[in-house]
């Protein structure tokens, strides 16, 4: 199975949630085999429209629990993220983080890949966990792909908060130039080896540094009213019992005569 897949399939499964009620839109192009035994539905969007994707399911069905699953730090589709945080829409956001870093922590990546650049990267990447935080998120964490343990229960917690939260998985792909299973394991191990777990850490101390190790663990673990506690919240005061709250069950709708 996919390592992605495989940790958010037990993350699912130690949540208790039932999967009949899971929608995952993603930009990542899994295989098709892998996705199959989640036993979830599953929506291929464009790249970087997973969050306006899942946002749409989540209005349209308040029930659901929406997993968007992004890639390339956001480059593609980060004001949906930005604005889906800022309204707390509920979704959790699993962004799989495979930049691809020269130096964590003083030492030279020197896995020669020739699947990656030569000349590696030299722009500075998101602190995706300060982002989110900043931008309202309910609930950030980073981890390596290889924190399988972790990344489950994060994902387990993830799905249990009311709100956006959001969740960094650093691998060398999915879908890079391979799929994450044909990436060499040592950029893996890598990044394992040169992280540090720091829970609680405040979001602004986190970013990627060539001289750092990699600051990994749960940041943020927060409440804030929904974008739909809102929203009914607002059109109540407005409309009062003419107002029928949106994600109501049907016994709830209507005003005084039901």
């Amino acid at each position: 199975m996919n390592p992605i897949i495989n940790i958010l399939d037990k993350g699912i499964e130690q949540s208790g949630v039932d999967r009949k009620t899971i929608s995952i839109p993603s930009d990542i192009p899994f295989p098709p085999d892998a996705v199959k035994t989640l036993r979830i539905d599953y929506f291929q969007t464009p790249r970087g429209r997973a969050i306006a994707f899942g946002t749409g399911l989540k209005l349209g069905n308040p029930a659901l629990k929406v997993i968007p699953i992004v890639g390339d730090l956001m480059t593609l589709g980060g004001n949906h993220f930005v604005h889906g945080a800022r309204r707390n829409m509920e979704i959790l956001v699993l962004c799989i983080n495979n930049f691809v870093y020269k130096k964590i922590a003083g030492k030279p990546l020197t896995s020669a890949n020739p699947e990656f650049s030569a000349y590696s990267t030299f722009e500075e990447p998101f602190n995706f966990p300060h982002l989110g935080n900043s931008c309202g998120a309910v609930y950030t964490a980073r981890w390596t792909a290889l924190h399988t343990k972790e990344l489950a229960t994060s994902v387990a917690e993830a799905l249990s908060k009311r709100g956006l939260s959001m969740i960094e998985i650093l691998a060398p792909g999915p879908n890079y130039y391979r799929t994450i299973d044909g990436v060499n394991s040592d950029i893996l191990q890598f990044y394992f080896d040169n992280s540090i777990i720091k829970n609680n850490e405040d979001p602004r101390n986190v970013a990627i540094t060539p001289e750092e190790k990699i600051v990994v663990g749960t940041f943020t673990d927060r409440e804030r009213p929904t974008f739909i506690d809102s929203y009914n919240l607002q059109h109540k005061k407005i409309l009062g019992d003419k107002f029928t709250p949106h994600g109501a069950a049907p016994t709830e709708r209507g005003g005084k005569d039901g």
